[in-house]
C-alpha cells in the first residue's frame, strides 16, 4: 500500500488561526490601548534582549544547515542568516536607555537577564531550539520558521507604533517591521508548501508549530 503523502501547504494551514490567536493576547492588547501613551507601551523592553539575544544564535547555529545538500536548506540558511543579525537593533535600543540604565553594572545585568521574573523568555528561546533540532527535515523546518515569521510579523505589526520614550524603537519599530515577514514567504514559500510529508514528518511539524506558538 502506498503511503499517504501530505502537502505542506496543508501542515501550515492552522498558522493564520494561531495568528488570530495570538492578536488577542494580552501583550498584543497592551501595545494596541490607547490609554496608554505610546511611549509607554514598550516599557518592558528590557525583558525581551534575553529572547532577542539567543534568538540571533538559533538562527547562526541551530536552524542552519552546515552543509545543504538542496536548494530547500540553502533557502532556509538564506533566511536564518537575516533573522541572525536582528539582535543589533535590540542592543542599539539598549544603547539608547543607557541614560536610565547608567547604575546598572555588568553584574546587574547577568542577575536580571537570568532573574526568575523573566525566565520565560529564556524558556522560548530554549524550547525553539529543541524544536529546531527536532525538525531536522527542511520542510518540517519551514513550517517551524513559518509560525514564528507569522507570529513575529503580527507582532511588529503593533509594535512598530509604539516608542521607547520619544525615540522610535530599532528593534519593535519600522527598521525590524521591514524586514518581516521573511524570506521564506510569497514565491518562496510556494516552493516548499507545493512539497509533501509522510505521514509521519507531517505529525512532527505540528507538533513543532504547535509548541512554538505556545
Amino acid at each position: 500500500m502506498t503511503e499517504k503523502k501530505v502537502l505542506v501547504k496543508d501542515v501550515v494551514f492552522p498558522v493564520f488561526q494561531m495568528r488570530e490567536d495570538f492578536k488577542q493576547s494580552r501583550l498584543i492588547k497592551y501595545m494596541e490601548d490607547e490609554s496608554i501613551p505610546a511611549s509607554k507601551r514598550l516599557n518592558w523592553l528590557p525583558c525581551f534582549a534575553y529572547f532577542a539575544n539567543p534568538f540571533s544564535d538559533i538562527n547562526n547555529y541551530v536552524l542552519p544547515y552546515k552543509k545543504p545538500s538542496d536548494e530547500f536548506e540553502e533557502q532556509i540558511n538564506a533566511h536564518a542568516a537575516t533573522d541572525a543579525e536582528h539582535n543589533s537593533l535590540i542592543n542599539e535600543d539598549m544603547r539608547n536607555l543607557q541614560g536610565k540604565l547608567k547604575d546598572f553594572t555588568f553584574a546587574d545585568c547577568l542577575e536580571f537577564l537570568w532573574n526568575d521574573n523573566i525566565r520565560k523568555s529564556r524558556l522560548v528561546a530554549y524550547g525553539i531550539a529543541n524544536l529546531a533540532e527536532m525538525a531536522s527535515n527542511p520542510l518540517v523546518r519551514y513550517c517551524l520558521i513559518r509560525v514564528i515569521e507569522e507570529l513575529g510579523n503580527t507582532f511588529f505589526l503593533v509594535s512598530h507604533n509604539c516608542t521607547v520614550g520619544a525615540i522610535e524603537s530599532n528593534y519593535f519599530g519600522d527598521i525590524h517591521l521591514g524586514y518581516e515577514p521573511g524570506s521564506l514567504h510569497g514565491c518562496d514559500s510556494e516552493v516548499f508548501e507545493s512539497q509533501t510529508l509522510t505521514a509521519e514528518e507531517a505529525e512532527t511539524a505540528r507538533y513543532v508549530m504547535i509548541s512554538s506558538s505556545i
